[in-house]
């Protein structure tokens, strides 16, 4: 097979396909990766908001117990009350049962207080579960849509491997071994246009014999600077009524 600028430009194009392909097998799992993590974060916010929440209900419970337990002494220093004969024993547990019936409404004022809060972070984690539960599907069904591409661009890089080295049957024998060192170093990258006199590759000018051995196409040519394997692109012809008519 002939070396022509058609080959090496197909060979090129074929290395960028298969580049694409090698990117996007790469790049699901890191997304779905990403995702997963994520996905572990807000299941660890739920976790913490259930914690919460059952802090919250252990708060009601401990002023409920501390209100069942004055409302108990309340009424003990009641029945005391009525059992007292001298005056400043009465006048003690009047002040008393005030003093504790203060704390009594603090406590239930506390109490509703901490209600409220249960009420608020019962919400919270009903919210933070359903955005997990919908989260969660997100991901599985990102999972099972990666799955499947990545199935398909394996097929797909297989024929284009294939493809690729059949290409490289354009590159001589002689040449082979340089082919191999400037893909193994540029990737898809290991070969360039030649456009303007200058590599697109590393954009340097390349030599008149370059120039001229790109035209006839004799030789493979490889820019001095990069390495890169070369291949020209026919410049343009600005397209005027004399060019029309020649054509």
């Amino acid at each position: 097979m002939p070396t022509t600028a058609e080959n090496l430009r197909d060979l090129h194009l074929l290395h960028q396909r298969a580049r694409a392909l090698r990117d996007r097998l790469s790049s699901g799992p890191k997304t779905l990766a990403a995702r997963q993590a994520a996905l572990t974060t807000r299941q660890a916010e739920v976790e913490a908001a259930r914690k919460a929440l059952q802090d919250a209900k252990m708060h009601v419970k401990k002023h409920e117990h501390s209100l069942k337990g004055i409302e108990t002494k309340i009424d003990d220093l009641k029945v005391k009350l009525n059992q007292v004969k001298k005056n400043d024993e009465y006048k003690a547990l009047q002040n008393q049962i005030a003093h504790d019936n203060t704390t009594k409404g603090k406590i239930e004022e506390d109490i509703l207080s901490a209600l409220e809060e249960v009420e608020t972070k019962t919400a919270e984690v009903a919210r933070l579960e359903a955005d997990v539960k919908r989260y969660a599907a997100e991901v599985a069904a990102l999972q099972q849509q990666i799955d499947q591409q990545s199935a398909e661009h394996k097929a797909q890089l297989r024929e284009l491997e294939t493809a690729i080295t059949q290409a490289e049957a354009a590159i001589p024998e002689n040449h082979r071994d340089h082919y191999r060192r400037i893909v193994a170093r540029y990737g898809a990258d290991a070969l360039a246009a030649c456009e303007d006199r200058s590599c697109l590759g590393c954009y340097t000018a390349v030599t008149p014999q370059m120039e001229n051995d790109l035209i006839n196409g004799e030789a493979l040519t490889f820019c001095l600077t990069c390495g890169r394997l070369l291949y020209r692109i026919e410049p343009e012809v600005p397209t005027t009524k004399r060019t029309a008519k020649a054509r």
